[in-house]
């Protein structure tokens, strides 16, 4: 995360924060800050630029993500890209909480609030921590059940209690923080959709190989390049899934490459795009699951050289992205990348 990133929005938060302390210093020393003005986290309001960890833990478990330079990662998925917007939307809400009213401070009372320690399968509280690269803590607490439209229209309250306090708070504000790590991962691997796909080339581990292309980029359908003797497709429209597999196409778990054993039995696609990119996925059953491996490059057949050009900063992209990455597939991009041909054609007829 560039050191920019959040200046402005800081420029205001300290704006506010100015502005709340004059207020008060010219009342009475016994006067406190206005319901609705005080910030929940101050230490976190005043560093949004510095936090460099988060730390989350539900009653689906506990996980955490780390800036290490301008990028974010999962710490228990070797450090996977993290959607930075997510980072970024998570730091900005938690700073912007604002105290309301304290409410209870008997621990038998909290899992009303939802602000116990998620301890056990059935808690409803979402604890967070937000570390500066030396460890301090800017901002700790369990954020608890939340109340869309508290304060009206797009007004949201939360309810919090606070790491070392027994009393709980109602705070104006909202923040998202994703119940489990795949909702923080950056999940998509490729988003080609089949009206960007030419051709694609499927082999089977045995050796057998089909493809489906289109002779025209306005063409609705795909059609099989060789069909057996005898036999037909299903419907004209049967192919289409297989071509556009790619469409945003996401994974379910992300391994390193070198970190797992990867069969020599495989099924390999190559798709061709009309933009000049050919992505190749390699696929493998890994301990009863289906994992893929993604590389791209200039396809072959293109002689145009602005077109190669363009193709080129696209197959580096999707290189930088997926290179040294395992993905489990979803179940219907891997049944897609799997199927045999006859999956696609009408029974024959005995």
């Amino acid at each position: 995360m560039k050191p920019s990133t959040f200046f402005g929005f800081a420029g205001i938060t300290a704006a506010s924060v100015v502005a709340a302390v004059f207020a008060v210093s010219t009342q009475s020393d016994k006067i406190s800050l206005t319901a609705g003005t005080e910030a929940a986290f101050p230490k976190l309001l005043a560093a949004v630029n510095d936090v460099a960890k988060i730390e989350f833990k539900n009653s689906k478990g506990s996980f955490s993500i780390s800036r290490d330079g301008d990028e974010w990662g999962m710490d228990q998925k070797d450090g996977y890209r993290v959607e930075f917007e997510k980072v970024k939307s998570a730091i900005v809400s938690l700073s912007q909480f604002k105290l309301i009213e304290q409410k209870t401070s008997d621990p038998e009372r909290y899992e009303r609030l939802e602000v116990a320690m998620p301890n056990s399968p059935e808690s409803k509280g979402r604890f967070v921590v937000l570390k500066k690269q030396d460890g301090s803590i800017l901002a700790s607490a369990v954020i608890g059940k939340l109340s869309p439209n508290l304060f009206g229209s797009g007004g949201a309250g939360t309810y919090i209690r606070r790491t070392g306090d027994k009393e709980t708070w109602l705070a104006r504000g909202k923040v998202d923080l994703g119940e489990e790590p795949s909702n923080w991962m950056a999940r998509t691997i490729v988003d080609y959709g089949q009206e960007k796909v030419q051709r694609a080339t499927i082999t089977h581990p045995d050796g057998h190989t089909f493809s489906i292309s289109k002779m025209a980029e306005t063409d609705k359908n795909f059609v099989l390049d060789s069909v057996p003797v005898g036999r037909k497709l299903k419907n004209s429209d049967e192919l289409n899934p297989l071509g556009g597999v790619m469409w945003r196409m996401m994974f379910d778990d992300v391994k390193k490459a070198d970190q797992q054993k990867w069969p020599d039995k495989q099924w390999t696609a190559h798709y061709s795009t009309w933009s000049g990119v050919r992505v190749t996925i390699q696929t493998a059953k890994v301990d009863g699951e289906f994992w893929g491996r993604f590389s791209a490059k200039i396809d072959e057949g293109v002689t145009d050289e602005a077109k190669k050009n363009t193709a080129s900063q696209i197959a580096k992209e999707i290189n930088q992205r997926t290179a040294n990455w395992s993905y489990k597939l979803t179940d219907g991009d891997s049944e897609k990348l799997t199927f045999p041909v006859d999956e696609y054609l009408v029974k024959s007829k005995k």
